[in-house]
C-alpha cells in the first residue's frame, strides 16, 4: 500500500515538473490543448498522475479546463502582464532595499558567482542555464532580506515572470545580454551600498523587461 502511494506521488511529481517546464519554456504554447492520454503515453505513465498534475497547474493558473479532462495552456493577457510587472517592481525594489544593509563580502561574492556563471552560459548559448543562474542572483537578494513574507510574495509571481521572460527572449534574443548588464548594475549598486542607485537599477531592470515585452511581443 505504502509502496503504491509513494510511486503515485513520484509519478505525479514527474508529470507536474515536465508539464510546468514545458509551459514556462514555451514548448507548449498558449492555448495548446493538453490531453491526459497523449501526455501519459509520452511520459510512460498512467492517466491518473497526469490528470493530478494538470489539476495542480490549473490551481496555479497555468492551464485552463476545456471540458471533461481536457486542458489548454492558459494565455497571459496584456493587462495581466502589466499587473505582474507592477507588482514585481514593487517587490524587487523592496527586496533590494532590505537586503542592502545585510550585504557582506561573502554574500557579494556569491552574487558575483551567479552572474559570472550566467555570463559563461550565455556565451555558450545555453539559454535555460543562463536564466537559472540569473534567477539565482535575484533570489539571492530576496533571501538576504530574511523577510519570509516578501520571499513568499515573490515566489507567487515567479512563474509568470519566467513565462514573460521566455516570451521576450523568443522574440528578442539580445534581451538576455541586456538583462545580464542590468543585473550587474544592481550588483554594483549593492556593493557600493548606495540606496538610491540600487532602487534606480532595479526599477530600470524591471522597466526594460516590460518595455521589451510591449515592443517585441505584445
Amino acid at each position: 500500500m505504502n509502496a503504491i502511494l509513494i510511486d503515485d506521488i513520484s509519478s505525479q511529481g514527474k508529470a507536474y515538473r515536465f508539464l510546468k517546464a514545458a509551459i514556462l519554456s514555451l514548448e507548449f504554447a498558449a492555448n495548446q490543448p493538453l490531453r491526459a492520454q497523449e501526455l501519459a503515453s509520452r511520459l510512460s505513465l498512467s492517466r491518473t498522475p497526469v490528470r493530478e498534475a494538470l489539476s495542480r497547474l490549473e490551481q496555479e493558473g497555468l492551464v485552463i479546463r476545456s471540458g471533461g479532462w481536457g486542458y489548454n495552456v492558459k494565455p497571459i493577457s496584456f493587462k495581466e502582464a502589466m499587473d505582474v510587472y507592477k507588482v514585481r517592481e514593487a517587490l524587487e525594489v523592496e527586496a533590494a532595499k532590505e537586503a542592502l544593509d545585510k550585504m557582506d563580502s561573502q554574500l557579494i561574492t556569491q552574487l558575483e558567482t551567479y552572474l559570472k556563471r550566467a555570463e559563461e552560459e550565455l556565451k555558450q548559448g545555453k539559454v535555460n542555464e543562463f536564466r537559472f543562474h540569473n534567477k539565482a542572483f535575484h533570489s539571492g537578494i530576496a533571501k538576504a532580506t530574511g523577510n519570509a513574507c516578501l520571499q513568499s510574495m515573490l515566489n507567487m509571481i515567479d512563474d509568470r515572470v519566467c513565462l514573460l521572460g521566455a516570451m521576450i527572449v523568443h522574440r528578442h534574443v539580445d534581451r538576455q545580454k541586456e538583462a545580464l548588464k542590468e543585473s550587474n548594475d544592481i550588483l554594483f549598486a549593492l556593493r557600493q551600498k548606495d540606496h538610491v542607485a540600487v532602487e534606480l537599477a532595479v526599477r530600470r531592470h524591471v522597466g526594460q523587461s516590460k518595455e521589451s515585452l510591449i515592443k517585441h511581443v505584445m
